[in-house]
Order: structure tokens, then C-alpha cells, then sequence
């Protein structure tokens, strides 16, 4: 069937369906026909918007972390907005489970490349080392997905039925645990910030010596100072 002259749906409403039959069937229940048939129009009509599968699956993935992004005010400090990016991110996973797979391999996929631009921008621009700006972004994002991951996977809130027959301390521990899975993320990420930070500063302040020791180490010995010639004996 030939490709419709002007686009029967908009992008948006098609990366929308796709999301919603991303999260209801999982990600390779996705196809042109199957997101066709959802939005009730031809296939022909979706490579107006797409060159193929994978562009639509990148772009519900993009619409699935649209709020993960960089604040366009200046009102608040990083130590504030970036932990909410990863608290968003991780949301973002427990919402959409199925997009595990994309996620991990958004930056081999090239999504949020202008996003992690900005934020490394705002982050030098509010004091952050640039040295300690990926360490930061890449810790948070391990603890977003990961948290996210398990928590999606039951992480140990089994505690019942046969593991708790066969794991008595475990159930217990379980039962009685002070933390909540919200409550143990808000500790971990602002306990990353803080580390990172420390970290960063003790390596800038040791960098100078380290720079001093290794030229002293190139340096030439310093000459020895000549003796003089013996007077010769009469």
C-alpha cells in the first residue's frame, strides 16, 4: 500500500502507543503492523515520522524519561536537582519495566545526549570539577536503574511461603525492616554526592604533589661541587 501524502497521525500519538503496548505486551510485542493496527491506520503512515522499528523504540523510550531532564532555572543548587534526576530516572524504570533493555543502552542509542550536555554544563557552571561530573552522573544512574531493577524484581520482598520456611532470620528481617525501598534510595544517593565530592576534592588537592614528586624524580642530580686541584709538593 502506498505511503499517504500527508502523515494520518502525529508523532507524539504514535511514540505514546507504542509506549503503551511497550509496558501492556513487552518490547517485542512491538512491530509497524502491531503499532498500526493500534492506532488504526496503515503502516505506509508511520514511515512519514520513522525509518524503521528501532527509531520507534528509542523515541517511547525518550517519552517515557521526558521528565528526567536539565532544569532551565537557576534557583537551585546541584546537590538538589541531581539527585531528583535520578530519583525521576528510577521512577521512570519502575513505570516502564519493559525499557530496561533500551535504557542501559541509551548512549550507545544516542538518546539524552543534548540532556547529559547540559547537565555537565550546569554542573561546572555551579562549582562541580569537571573531573567529578561523570563519576557523579554515572554513580546516580547505576543506583536509579539498579534500585529500580530490583525493586521491580521483588528484591527481597518475598518473605513468605517457602522462603520464609526455609530463611526464619531472613522473613524476620524482612518483616521488621526500618527502611522503606524510597527512604534507603534518598540515603544512598545523597550519601553518593557527598562521596564523589569528598573524593574529588582530596584528589584535586593531592594532584599538585603528585605533579612536584614525579618532576623531581626527571630532574638531573645537581652537579658535584669540583675539588680543586692538589698543589703540587716542593
Amino acid at each position: 500500500m502506498a505511503r499517504p501524502k500527508i502523515p494520518l497521525i502525529s508523532r507524539r500519538k504514535a511514540l505514546q502507543a507504542a509506549l503503551k503496548i511497550i509496558d501492556n505486551e513487552g518490547l517485542d510485542a512491538l512491530s509497524i503492523r502491531r503499532l498500526a493496527d493500534e492506532l488504526g491506520v496503515n503502516g505506509a503512515s508511520l514511515y512519514h515520522h520513522f525509518a524503521n522499528k528501532e527509531e520507534i523504540v528509542v523515541g517511547a523510550a525518550e517519552l517515557a524519561l521526558a521528565d528526567v531532564r536539565t532544569p532551565e532555572t537557576t534557583d537551585e543548587d546541584w546537590r538538589t536537582w541531581l539527585p531528583r534526576n535520578a530519583w525521576l530516572l528510577r521512577q521512570a524504570v519502575l513505570d516502564h519495566p519493559e525499557l530496561v533493555p533500551v535504557i542501559v543502552r541509551k548512549g550507545e542509542l544516542g538518546m539524552g545526549a543534548e540532556m547529559m550536555d547540559s547537565s555537565a554544563a550546569r554542573l561546572v557552571d555551579e562549582g562541580v570539577p569537571i573531573g567529578a561530573v561523570v563519576p557523579l552522573l554515572d554513580a546516580l544512574e547505576i543506583l536509579a536503574i539498579g534500585s529500580a531493577i530490583h525493586e521491580t524484581r521483588g528484591g527481597g520482598d518475598d518473605a513468605t511461603g517457602t522462603v520464609a520456611d526455609r530463611a526464619k532470620t531472613w522473613a524476620r528481617a524482612h518483616k521488621e525492616r526500618l527502611l522503606s525501598e524510597d527512604e534507603l534510595f534518598d540515603i544512598a544517593s545523597a550519601a553518593i554526592v557527598e562521596s564523589v565530592e569528598v573524593a574529588a576534592e582530596a584528589k584535586l588537592r593531592a594532584k599538585p604533589t603528585r605533579k612536584r614528586t614525579a618532576a623531581a624524580k626527571k630532574a638531573p642530580a645537581p652537579a658535584r661541587a669540583r675539588r680543586a686541584p692538589a698543589k703540587a709538593s716542593r
